[in-house]
């Protein structure tokens, strides 16, 4: 087997389809990526005979001082059946080519794989567990291999409820990848990040997003009106069998009339129709989580359409600098960013 760099669109999609891949890991978002200014590297494994066994997009992510680090977002990708152990130590020994040129401090992955599946270590690749999220680590899934009528019947009582009565008052959600539509987004996010108290990615960063991946039919932005007023948003991906949501933001105004769980059951249906098996609610708090645990509202919420929890194995880190890693992590805890 040889680590190869591929640069056929098809061909990188095509496997990354077969493996039912996030789309983190899509030529798509390796183009989002470079949009916002980062170099992108896409690798593949290929065995003797021709045949991609695994697949990365690697991005490089800036940290102050001048500092970088490589990240793998939902990845490496590995066919089922191939040598893990193989496949992560020629992917690291091609890595080492990249290293010389942009000398990053660490590379950090965080595959899409269970935590009660991981077939060998990490950290006998010299990886280190890290004690924070990148990408959730725990979400629901809920199956959409099942009637609309099933779908409903399997939701909380009060979640039907609520979808009832917001289709009722007269809520109206629209489906679309226009990006003059951002603007309602962004008003919605800005009024959610001072309620909720979190830190948004800058407006550029979702103008992109929905430029670079509504082209190609992977992203959808929804935005729920009640007369004429938007009350919520959300950003939904697209890829293999997976619809993903990555962004969501509501307002305080007219609460009663239940926008939020409306938008969820669109997504839902338009999910069914682009064919998807599985739509993934994008994070959850772990199972037995406190009660002021931060995403506790909106677990609640999301439980409440039905689906299985799903736990991942988390993301590692592979110091290349370790005196810097040391001082990354260090400033880190400080300022909680990266």
């Amino acid at each position: 087997m040889q680590v190869l760099e591929i640069f056929d669109q098809k061909e990188f999609d095509s496997f990354l389809v077969s493996q039912n891949a996030s789309v983190l890991q899509s030529w798509a978002w390796g183009e989002f990526q470079k949009k916002l200014g980062r170099k992108v590297w896409r690798l593949i494994v290929s065995s003797d005979l021709g045949k991609t066994r695994a697949a990365a997009t690697l991005v490089k992510m800036s940290l102050p001082r001048g500092k970088s680090f490589l990240y793998c977002p939902r990845g490496p990708v590995v066919m089922q059946k191939t040598d893990l152990e193989k496949v992560w130590q020629l992917f690291l020994d091609k890595l080492s080519d990249i290293n010389v040129l942009e000398k990053p401090l660490f590379l950090r992955v965080d595959p899409l794989v269970s935590e009660y599946d991981q077939n060998f270590n990490l950290s006998d690749l010299g990886f280190q567990k890290i004690n924070w999220e990148v990408q959730p680590k725990d979400t629901t899934l809920l199956n959409l291999q099942k009637t609309e009528a099933e779908l409903l019947h399997e939701m909380k009582l009060k979640t039907r409820y609520n979808i009832r009565l917001a289709q009722k008052k007269g809520v109206e959600v629209k489906s679309t990848v226009e990006t003059v539509d951002l603007k309602y987004f962004w008003l919605l996010m800005q009024e959610t990040v001072k309620r909720d108290r979190f830190k948004a990615h800058q407006y550029n960063y979702y103008l992109n997003l929905v430029k670079s991946l509504g082209r190609s039919g992977s992203v959808e932005l929804l935005v729920a009106y009640y007369n004429s007023r938007p009350l919520a948003a959300a950003i939904v991906s697209y890829f293999a069998n997976t619809a993903t949501y990555l962004h969501g933001a509501s307002t305080d105004r007219f609460r009663s009339v239940m926008a939020p769980h409306l938008i969820q059951w669109t997504v839902i249906l338009n999910a069914k129709k682009r064919g998807m098996k599985f739509y993934d609610f994008g994070g959850v708090a772990p199972t037995g989580a406190h009660k002021n645990h931060a995403w506790s509202g909106i677990t609640r919420f999301k439980k409440g359409f039905g689906g299985q929890e799903v736990s991942y194995m988390g993301a590692y880190d592979l110091p290349y600098n370790k005196l810097w890693y040391k001082v990354y992590k260090a400033v880190r805890k400080v300022n909680r960013v990266f």
